[in-house]
């Protein structure tokens, strides 16, 4: 039983980390949008900081559906991954315009 809820804590904490990481991509994708003084500083930064988280995402999502695989069943659970391609269309519109 104890093993259970390790397991299950551990879950809770990919999981956790997971929302974090697509809190702070929905965050760029609104300074994208709505800041009109965005200058190239901010924008190279935001570009490095995405750079940076999806490659923690990337890592992340694939430890959660192994992790999901070994102690949950293949069946048991899906993960929803947060579609990163308008965020990059969003940087690249950004930098152009730089």
């Amino acid at each position: 039983m104890a093993s259970d809820n390790k397991i299950h804590e551990y879950l809770d904490t990919l999981e956790q980390d997971k929302i974090m990481i697509e809190t702070h991509f929905a965050n760029m994708e609104r300074i994208l949008k709505d800041d009109p003084k965005l200058d190239q500083q901010k924008a190279f930064g935001l570009l490095n900081n995405f750079n940076t988280l999806s490659i923690q995402y990337d890592q992340l999502c694939n430890d959660l559906i192994n992790f999901i695989k070994i102690f949950k069943g293949k069946d048991e659970q899906e993960i929803r991954l947060y579609k990163t391609d308008e965020l990059i269309q969003l940087l690249e519109e950004k930098l152009n315009q730089l």
